[in-house]
Parts: C-alpha cells; sequence; structure tokens
C-alpha cells in the first residue's frame, strides 16, 4: 500500500485548522464589525501610519538615552545571555514548547513517524520567529541609532536561545516537579553568581554549554516516557485559545484538566480516610487545582522580582523582600477565603480552625520557592548577619500569615475584633526587613517577633 508523506498529511492538517480558525475569526468580524467602525478604523490605521514619521522625528530628542542604552547592551551581552534560558526553564512548567495537538498526535498514530511530525512543527516554529526577529530588528534599526551589529547580535541571541532550548523545555515538562525546581534554581543561582563576581562571560559561557550538552545527551531519548495525554492537553489550549473571540462572546476558554500535578499522588490510591483532616486536606487540593495557574503565576512573579532587585541595589532588594512578604501573605489568606464562598463547602457548615490548620502546611510549602533567592543572596554576601537576614524574613512572614488569617477568620465566623494593634504591628514588621539594609542588628528583632508569633498563636 501506498500513503501519502508525513509532509503533506502534516501541511493538510495544518490548512483545515487555518480554515477553522478563519471561519470563527470572519463570523467575530461580521459580528462587531459595521460601515461607522469600518470607518473609525480606517481613520486609526492613517493616524498610525503617520504617527511613524513623526515618532521617529520625536526619537531624535532622546538619542543620548540611546547612546545609554547602547552601552549598557554591550556591557550586559554574557549576563543576558545567561538569564534567557530561565525564561524556557519557567515555560517548562506549563507547556512543553512544541505544539503537538491530539491532531497530530492522531496522525501519528496512522503510518506516519512522531519524529518527522514534531520537527515540522519545531522548524515551523524556528522560522515564524525568525521571520518576527527580522522585522523587529529592522524597525529597531530604522527608527533608533543603536548600532546595527548590536541590534543583529541580540537578534541572533534570542534566535539561537529559542533553536537550543527546544529540547530542554521538551524535556523539562515531562519531568517532575522537583527537577524543574532544581534546575531553575541552578540557573539562576549561576546568573546572580556572574552578577556579583563579575565573571558573567564565564557563567553565560558555563550555560550556553551546559544547553549544548542537554541537547546532545536528551535528544537521543526525546519520546521516551512522554505523557502524550498531558501534553495534547496543553497543546490543544494553547492552539485553540483565541482572546479576541472569547472577549466578544464573553466566554472564557478554559483548559480541560484531566491531568493535573496533584493526581499521580501516591495519597490518591490509599483507601479515603472520612475524618476531618483528610476532608479538608481534599478540598484544599481541589481548589489548588482549579487555581493552579493563579498560584504559580504570583511565586513565580515574586520569586522572578527578587532576583531582578538583586541586579539593581542592596536598597531595592530589601524593599522588595518585604514587599513579596506583604503580597503572598495577603494572596494566600484571599484563597483562604476562596474555599468558603465557592464550590461545596460554601453551602456547608464551616470549621473554621480546621481548615486553617490544614492549609498552613501548605502556605509554608509555597514560601519555600520566595525564599530560595533570598537564600542565594544572604549566601553570596555572606557575614554571620546573614542568617539574621533568613531568621528575620521568616519571623516576619510568620506573623504577617497569622494576623492575616486571624483577621480573615472572624470575618467568616461574622464577628468583630479589634485587630488594629495587631495589623500595625505585623504591617510594621516588614519595615525591619528594610531597616536590616542600614543596620544589620534589626535582626535581633526576629527573636521578639518569634515570641509574639508564639503567643499569638497559642490560641490555635
Amino acid at each position: 500500500m501506498t500513503y501519502p508523506s508525513t509532509l503533506k498529511s502534516y501541511l493538510f492538517l495544518k490548512r483545515n485548522r487555518a480554515k477553522k480558525k478563519r471561519a470563527v475569526k470572519k463570523q467575530l468580524w461580521q459580528m462587531s464589525m459595521d460601515k461607522t467602525t469600518a470607518f473609525y478604523l480606517v481613520i486609526l490605521g492613517a493616524y498610525v501610519f503617520a504617527s511613524i514619521f513623526i515618532f521617529n522625528d520625536y526619537l531624535k530628542v532622546f538619542e543620548d538615552e540611546f547612546i545609554f542604552i547602547e552601552k549598557l547592551l554591550a556591557e550586559r551581552f554574557w549576563l543576558i545571555l545567561s538569564i534567557v534560558p530561565i525564561r524556557y526553564v519557567f515555560q517548562a512548567f506549563r507547556h512543553p514548547g512544541v505544539l503537538i495537538t491530539s491532531s497530530e498526535y492522531q496522525l501519528a498514530m496512522l503510518p506516519h513517524s512522531i519524529k518527522k511530525i514534531a520537527l515540522y512543527i519545531a522548524l515551523e516554529k524556528w522560522i515564524k520567529l525568525l521571520l518576527q526577529y527580522l522585522l523587529v530588528s529592522m524597525v529597531v534599526i530604522m527608527i533608533t541609532p543603536i548600532n546595527w551589529l548590536l541590534v543583529c547580535s541580540y537578534f541572533l541571541l534570542f534566535w539561537c536561545v529559542e533553536l537550543f532550548m527546544t529540547i530542554p523545555q521538551w524535556k523539562l515538562f515531562q519531568s517532575h516537579l522537583f527537577v524543574k525546581v532544581s534546575y531553575l534554581v541552578l540557573i539562576v543561582s549561576l546568573s546572580m553568581i556572574g552578577e556579583l563576581t563579575d565573571s558573567n562571560q564565564i557563567i553565560g559561557t558555563v550555560t550556553i554549554i551546559g544547553v549544548l550538552v542537554a541537547n546532545i545527551y536528551f535528544g537521543r531519548s526525546l519520546f521516551d516516557n512522554v505523557h502524550w495525554g498531558r501534553v495534547t492537553e496543553v497543546n490543544d489550549y494553547l492552539v485553540w485559545n483565541m482572546p479576541l473571540v472569547s472577549k466578544a462572546i464573553k466566554v472564557k476558554f478554559k483548559r480541560q484538566r484531566r491531568y493535573n500535578m496533584f493526581q499521580n499522588r501516591a495519597s490518591r490510591r490509599k483507601p479515603f480516610q472520612y475524618h476531618h483532616h483528610s476532608i479538608h486536606k481534599r478540598l484544599w487540593l481541589q481548589l489548588f487545582r482549579e487555581n493552579v495557574e493563579y498560584i504559580l503565576q504570583v511565586i513565580a512573579g515574586l520569586f522572578s522580582a527578587i532576583i531582578i532587585f538583586a541586579f539593581i541595589s542592596e536598597l531595592v532588594t530589601f524593599i522588595g523582600i518585604a514587599i513579596s512578604v506583604h503580597v503572598y501573605t495577603s494572596f494566600v489568606t484571599s484563597i483562604y477565603r476562596e474555599r468558603f464562598v465557592s464550590g461545596i463547602v460554601q453551602i456547608l457548615p464551616w470549621d473554621v480552625v480546621g481548615y486553617r490548620h490544614t492549609i498552613t502546611r501548605w502556605i509554608y510549602v509555597g514560601f519555600v520557592p520566595i525564599m530560595i533567592p533570598i537564600i542565594i543572596y544572604a549566601i553570596i554576601h555572606y557575614s554571620w548577619w546573614s542568617i539574621g537576614l533568613i531568621g528575620l524574613v521568616v519571623s516576619v512572614f510568620l506573623l504577617n500569615v497569622e494576623t492575616k488569617l486571624d483577621n480573615m477568620a472572624l470575618q467568616l465566623d461574622k464577628k468583630l475584633g479589634e485587630f488594629a494593634i495587631k495589623d500595625f504591628v505585623s504591617f510594621g514588621s516588614l519595615g525591619f526587613i528594610i531597616l536590616f539594609y542600614l543596620n544589620p542588628y534589626y535582626s535581633l528583632l526576629s527573636i521578639i517577633i518569634i515570641l509574639y508569633y508564639m503567643y499569638q498563636k497559642k490560641g490555635y
């Protein structure tokens, strides 16, 4: 029997998918566009076209600023080289980087090679990115006085990193959460060490060699132990999620979560014990599963913010740490409240204290990734006061969590309480982290904060 080539079959699939998308977008256009709107869009387009020339003249006023940017980009080339791969490690938590949807996977069930299909998808992705980077580079070269060689160097850097991080991202997506976090911490640590020890060129070289070695090592086992159900589930959502259509019809596209990080836990295979602790734990896991993207975004955002602040200045770093503690504790308090106003718990009697005991462990676990860059920063700036800094951050975190959970528990029980002093003390304790920059002796206040926290915790 003769079969059509894999390339022809893949192109046939792409054409029909694009045809379906065009049909949906055409319906959206017909539904939302009329003569008046079209007229205003034409005027807007003419204004944008004219503003390009006006903007080009306006940029000449900032020629000195562009010269400074050019100098900064030239000096930070190796630092950026070591930082860019972090983006793809972050992406590996959410999607595999190669858009093999359920359609491509079904095509591989026919007499077609999944390796060839994956290669065509990767080539399409690389060519599209190449054209996008070329377009952006041409625009930057045309409207800014930045040296064209520097612009091309960065264009080549971003495209090559995109090219060589495809395989590592694919394999990391299949890996355990601990493996992903370990690689993330390793790359972040190397970048921070390179910046703080003025060895960015060495670290950048080590990073790119490590990426090349990963391509050679993982290239031999690309399709071993692949969780295809999870891969196709994520990619189906990425391919068919159309934000403009979703906004027009006011229906949000949601990913069908058939596979999640909590599904294969060993505890789910054990007989369920029908007591308060197990029930509360299962309900919390259900809430985390429904909001896992928001939770990861907040934690990853705070994690990245602390890293970025560390490259600016010490004062900004300590301010960023204090803000991160405040944002995280406020976020977990809102999660605590969400459990009682959504789902089946909304119509059941509340055991506020029991739910609180169950979520506390998860709150501590979620704070660990935020502590990682703080610990690395303390190690790099090692002194006897580094231990004091870590102790101060932990004690302030515990105090703020306890106070905000107290407030929320009273609100849920519809009780009134005088929390003005406790709120003032917990919020004011964030200032001790900033004051540590001026005088490390402020870290000794962590002892008092811990004692106050233990006294506050005594009632639970």
